[in-house]
């Protein structure tokens, strides 16, 4: 009669420099981490799990950066007093209102062609 061995799951051990390998791979710049794990032959959670926990150490800056606002009553000297903003009751069903920058605010309703408003924008854009 021939034996048959039943092995449980067991989790590989992955020293520390193989750890710190594939996290430098996974933070480059444009890398994929799937792409890393499959490298590597381990699972994806697990290259997240191994970068959070290298975070701290690695002294890894968020992403998120936060700005100070604030809020003022008055408007600086020289700007222009804000276009007043059409209440509710003003609004037509189907309007959109598109802000870009430099305080330029192009509203459009479902009327407008396609090719006139490609056109706007392209211009507006410079």
């Amino acid at each position: 009669m021939q034996r048959i061995e039943i092995v449980g799951e067991r989790r590989r051990a992955h020293d520390v420099a193989l750890r710190a390998r594939v996290v430098a791979e996974a933070m480059a710049p444009g890398a994929r981490v799937s792409d890393v794990a499959r490298r590597h032959g381990i699972c994806t959670s697990l290259v997240y799990r191994w970068r959070r926990m290298a975070a701290p150490q690695v002294g890894v800056a968020s992403a998120v950066r936060l700005v100070p606002v604030r809020v003022s009553e008055g408007r600086p000297s020289g700007a222009l007093p804000a276009p007043a903003r059409p209440g509710p009751e003003v609004r037509a069903a189907g309007l959109i209102e598109i802000e870009l920058g430099g305080g330029v605010r192009v509203r459009v309703d479902g009327e407008v062609s396609l090719a006139a408003l490609r056109r706007v924008m392209t211009a507006l854009r410079g």
